[in-house]
C-alpha cells in the first residue's frame, strides 16, 4: 500500500506528512500479540482508506522517536497506540484492544 509508510525517525516523520492536514500514526510493538492484531486492523482500514495517510514506527527498532512522539504529544507511551493528527495536534487516540478498524471508522464519521 502507497499510503501505509514506516518512519524511523523525527526528519522521515516531518518529511512524510509535511504539507499533510490529516493522518494516522501507529506505535508498533513487533514482539507483543495484543499489538499484531491491532496493526491488522490498521491495516485493514489502511487498505479501505487509499486517500489518507498511515504511517507507523516499530518501538523495539525506532524508541528514539516513539519517546519523542510521547513528548511533542505529551500522551503516555504505551503499545500498541494509534494516533489521529490533525494540523499537528493529536485529535484522537487509542491503545491495545481499542484499536480497531470500526473505531477508526466511528472517529471519522
Amino acid at each position: 500500500m502507497e499510503n501505509l509508510k514506516r518512519v524511523q525517525d523525527l526528519d522521515s516523520l516531518k518529511q512524510e506528512v509535511s504539507g499533510t492536514q490529516h493522518y494516522w500514526l501507529f506505535k508498533h510493538s513487533s514482539t507483543c500479540p495484543v499489538s499484531a492484531a491491532a496493526w491488522n486492523e490498521y491495516n485493514e482500514y489502511a487498505s479501505l482508506h487509499p486517500n489518507q495517510l498511515f504511517l507507523f514506527l516499530v518501538v523495539q527498532e525506532d524508541r528514539e522517536l516513539s519517546n519523542e512522539i510521547a513528548k511533542i504529544t505529551d500522551i503516555k507511551h504505551e503499545s500498541p497506540q494509534l494516533f489521529h493528527f490533525s494540523n499537528e495536534k493529536v485529535d484522537w487516540q487509542a491503545s491495545h484492544g481499542d484499536i480497531t478498524s470500526k473505531a477508526m471508522q466511528e472517529f471519522l464519521a
